[in-house]
């Protein structure tokens, strides 16, 4: 235990960490000044959106009102934000890229979302800790320079800032979840398990698809809610064991996938996804980094293995590697399913799906699959090999061969992996409405009368 208080001012911990939230935050900041560039004179100048007069707020920009002024400002802040993102004059550039990043922020605060507050804190506090420690351009020429002997045992006041700068970082992230999720639990929306329903009634902030898709379960609205409040109040105390922390990790990095996915808010999520980084230590790190290579390393040998035995060349294996264009056999009933195939059309550019509903005459008797089966699960075959995967792994192949999807991928794989993916996946199926009229078009089915009514 003294040992690890001597730590303190002995070690600089968190270095990868930090090392990879600098450049995330760094890549996030050069985004916005990217995406925002031909309307920077609008959002921020002095005649723009907000206006402002000289010297009435506090930021560099209302320093000199002309715009000849704010485009030199601008420029500097953009090249300032390269430079610390690749790591070059840290301690110099984290102070003025600060700056930079606050000035914009205090002139306008119409543009930030909730991303940009605890980034403005953690920059700050970034400023006081070492992060150019790993993939950077000062660790790249400090390794060329002669390396002093340094005494671990002495005390480093410059250890010391470094290790309270990163748990001033650590203690903001726990106190933003913890506050964030007693608030949650303290509103009746999210008691009653409606929240989620009500969020996603802001079509600016929803993405169709994806939001009809939560809309139709109830039961899915409920875990959302719950596994929101249960994540948030419990985040600070998961972190304080090894494998609790992973848990802890990985339910809030979820959470920020689903934000990011469901609801478009992909700067927020980047953000509060990057603060995550600083939680792993060093040597776990370094653990990660040696699992990767070694299995790239088992990979490739595996695959000169298979060249080799096989007399194949790189060409052919490339070849063969190319994704397989796919016949999706799909519920022409089903006004959910055809929603889901239109934007799966929309978004498959490189035409590699072709869709087809197995209500067609003779569909289902062409491909050799039962119409019970296909009435359950959606299917899919492969037009090179005549493979059929049915349920979750159909998704999945769609989404491996529309580039748009790729990000999901690793999700469902993972899903199907655990055992986890049918299941739910069955659940939703079992869930959805079916016209037997075949009468549905794109946005629209025809209601079948009832004898009664005839």
């Amino acid at each position: 235990m003294i040992e690890k208080i001597r730590s303190v001012y002995r070690i600089k911990h968190m270095l990868i960490g930090a090392s990879l939230l600098r450049i995330a935050f760094g890549f996030i900041i050069i985004y916005n000044y990217a995406i925002h560039y031909s309307q920077r004179h609008f959002l921020w100048g002095a005649n723009g959106v907000v206006g402002y007069s000289p010297y009435e707020s506090l930021s560099v920009y209302s320093l000199n009102t002309s715009p000849l002024a704010f485009d030199i400002l601008f420029h500097i802040g953009t090249l300032v934000a390269v430079a610390f993102t690749v790591g070059f004059k840290t301690r110099l550039t984290a102070i003025l890229n600060f700056i930079f990043v606050w000035s914009l922020m205090e002139i306008n605060g119409l543009v930030l979302d909730g991303g940009s507050n605890i980034s403005r804190i953690l920059l700050f506090y970034l400023i006081f800790a070492t992060t150019a420690a790993y993939f950077s351009v000062d660790s790249h020429l400090k390794e060329n320079k002669e390396s002093k002997t340094v005494d671990r045992n002495a005390f480093s006041l410059r250890v010391l800032v470094h290790n309270l700068a990163i748990l001033a970082c650590l203690a903001q992230v726990c106190i933003m979840y913890f506050t964030s999720g007693l608030h949650k639990a303290m509103g009746g929306l999210w008691q009653n398990g409606t929240a989620i329903y009500y969020i996603l009634q802001v079509e600016e902030f929803t993405h169709p698809f994806f939001a009809n898709l939560v809309l139709s379960s109830d039961l899915l609205l409920v875990i959302g809610a719950y596994f929101t409040i249960v994540v948030q109040l419990a985040y600070p105390f998961l972190l304080t064991n090894r494998y609790t922390r992973y848990a802890a990790m990985a339910g809030v990095i979820s959470m920020h996938l689903g934000i990011a996915v469901v609801m478009g808010l992909f700067t927020f999520s980047f953000i509060m996804i990057a603060n995550q980084m600083l939680f792993l230590k060093d040597n776990e790190y370094k653990s990660l980094f040696k699992f990767v290579k070694e299995k790239r390393a088992k990979f490739t040998k595996n695959k000169q293995t298979a060249l080799t035995g096989r007399g194949k060349t790189d060409a052919d294996l490339t070849a063969g590697a190319q994704i397989s264009p796919i016949i999706v056999l799909y519920d022409g009933w089903c006004p959910f399913c055809n929603k889901s195939i239109q934007t799966f059309k929309k978004l498959d550019w490189r035409d590699r799906v072709s869709f087809t509903s197995f209500r067609e005459p003779g569909i289902a008797k062409q491909f050799g699959v039962e119409v019970a089966s296909l009435e359950k699960r959606i299917h899919s075959v492969q037009r090179s090999t005549n493979t059929v995967e049915e349920g979750i792994n159909s998704i999945n192949r769609i989404c491996k061969n529309v580039p748009l999807l790729w990000f999901l991928v690793p999700m469902l794989s993972f899903s199907s992996m655990i055992g986890l993916g049918q299941p739910v996946y069955d659940w939703i199926a079992k869930r959805r409405t079916i016209f037997p009229t075949g009468g549905c078009e794109e946005d629209s089915c025809e209601m079948p009368l009832s004898k009664k009514n005839q």
